[in-house]
């Protein structure tokens, strides 16, 4: 979950929208329901108020035939009217036991009962009775009351229920009931149409929003990566909001800088190798005519030796000129043909098959990298073994050897220009110096890099090429 919510940055900015509409609604909603609680049951309570203080008013002109009638038929689903001969006051909790029996709907669907019961056990009615929380009677003081009977209301507590009774012209009681178990959901059910319909318009506007920011940072990223290996790119296009426009303008100008900076020193390396190569020459030249043969093979060694450090210090500074093209690479390919080449000039080595790897990268380079990393092996161990495998992220080369390795205090030394383990610089023991360094120089043109490993016994070096 966290990584694909790290994946893109529209997703966190939408994902972020909509927690802090969700937030908003929830604490709008969690404020307002105590208030619209409240006032939902205002408005019920004062409706029945209304209705029953006319009820007793029409009632009392009409024949004692249509009153029992009246009061039916002035039902709704959750009040009930009735009659009574004696005052029902002082019953206290039991009137609700008989408004109960009175009223089989709505209060059977509150109770529960089966479908087909007409009355309702004793057991029922007093669960019913002990489920609510009531206050005694008193004086009904509701404007909305305009009989000129006084009436008397016994409410249910932090309930949406009241039931009134009063005393009618002939003598009789008037009992009326009113209770609801929940306050209608409609208001909420409005409040979660709104919610979806908002959380759906800020995620089309987020999209749209985050696109605009998220595709020029995109192609900056893809070009910072080309640059990072070694590759040619075109310039970031210059789009979205200010900053990030400015940000790939800069980025373009950056780049430039870094061809023109690479192209300049090009230009001096190989300025550099032609003046050094000019008085070489002309010293051997010179240790031609020295008579003493002994005098004049040793100034030719040394000459030999300097033009073999020049040209490889030359060689090693062109590695990150980055000249050759990026392409798509089959590396068990490229490294088969490698060990076959080197097989021929008297190399011994084992390679283990690699099909199906491939990557892009500058292959000349890797062929280069790799065929230092086998020398240096087959020169101390006198075999080496190549393989290649693939990871999700990289390619992975490894050379290992059976040799006498490297103590683990010179694993990152040995990769310094010129660092020989064997101090004497004879180039026929040691080399130059400069194997594992232009290998690691190539190595990471790429964006990848070398490390060295014990391999008990021997030396594994490890090459690391990304993939996109």
């Amino acid at each position: 979950m966290i990584s694909w919510w790290k994946r893109s940055l529209g997703r966190q900015i939408i994902g972020l929208m909509l927690i802090a509409l969700v937030l908003g609604q929830c604490i709008g909603f969690a404020l307002s329901w105590n208030s619209r609680r409240a006032a939902l049951k205002e408005a019920a309570e004062s409706e029945f108020v209304s209705r029953t203080s006319a009820l007793c008013e029409v009632i009392q002109t009409m024949t004692e035939d249509f009153k029992t009638n009246v009061l039916l038929a002035s039902a709704t689903t959750y009040t009930r009217f009735w009659r009574s001969a004696e005052d029902p006051r002082p019953e206290g909790r039991n009137w609700y036991i008989v408004a109960r029996n009175e009223l089989l709907t709505p209060l059977s669907d509150i109770l529960k009962p089966p479908p087909q019961a007409a009355t309702v056990s004793n057991t029922a009615s007093e669960e019913f009775v002990q489920r609510k929380s009531f206050e005694g009677w008193s004086a009904m003081e509701n404007p909305l009351w305009t009989c000129p009977q006084a009436a008397s209301v016994l409410p249910f507590r932090d309930q949406i229920g009241l039931g009134i009774v009063v005393e009618l012209a002939d003598g009789s009681w008037l009992n009326a009931v009113f209770y609801k178990t929940h306050i209608p959901n409609d208001g909420t059910y409005q409040s979660l149409v709104s919610t979806v319909a908002t959380g759906i318009a800020l995620c089309l506007f987020g999209i749209f929003a985050t696109r605009r920011i998220a595709q020029p940072l995109s192609a900056l990223a893809d070009a910072a990566e080309k640059i990072g290996r070694g590759e040619e790119s075109a310039p970031v296009p210059e789009r979205g909001p200010r900053d990030i426009a400015r940000l790939c303008g800069t980025f373009n100008q950056m780049q430039e800088r870094l061809r023109r900076f690479v192209e300049d020193r090009t230009q001096m390396l190989a300025a550099i190798g032609h003046d050094l190569r000019t008085p070489l020459t002309t010293m051997r030249l010179r240790v031609e005519q020295i008579e003493d043969p002994q005098l004049r093979d040793r100034l030719t060694e040394t000459i030999d030796d300097m033009k073999s450090m020049t040209d490889a210090t030359l060689s090693f500074a062109r590695a990150d000129a980055a000249t050759e093209k990026t392409r798509l690479v089959d590396m068990g390919s490229l490294l088969e043909s490698l060990c076959d080449d080197m097989r021929e000039l008297g190399f011994d080595i084992d390679f283990e098959e690699a099909d199906g790897i491939s990557c892009r990268c500058r292959p000349d380079g890797i062929r280069r990298a790799v065929r230092n990393l086998v020398e240096n092996a087959c020169q101390y161990a006198g075999k080496a073994t190549v393989s290649c495998k693939r990871t999700p992220s990289a390619v992975v080369i490894t050379v290992a050897d059976t040799g006498p390795g490297i103590p683990d205090a010179d694993l990152e030394q040995v990769f310094l220009p010129f660092f020989r383990l064997e101090q004497s610089r004879n180039r026929d023991t040691g080399g130059t110096g400069l194997g594992l360094s232009i290998a690691r120089a190539v190595a990471r043109q790429h964006g990848g890099d070398i490390r060295l490993e014990p391999n008990k016994p021997g030396l594994r070096a490890v090459l690391t090429v990304p993939c996109q």
